[in-house]
């Protein structure tokens, strides 16, 4: 069965992206997102994990990133 996975990050770039052109005047970009969840302990402190992402873009959106 085929389907759709959609996911949103909302998150900080790592370092402005990388755009690359490949054959075919494809172009590609790839960047770091990091993103971060709070959540209280047991005492009622702030703990702080943060998960870093590889995104990936082609075509039209790679060079939207680039911009």
């Amino acid at each position: 069965m085929r389907g759709l996975n959609k996911v949103s990050l909302l998150g900080n770039l790592g370092k402005d992206p990388d755009v690359q052109t490949l054959e075919g005047n494809i172009a590609v970009a790839k960047f770091s997102l990091a993103t971060t969840e709070s959540v209280k302990d047991k005492n009622g402190q702030t703990q702080y994990s943060t998960d870093w992402h590889t995104v990936v873009l082609w075509r039209n959106l790679a060079e939207l990133a680039g911009k």
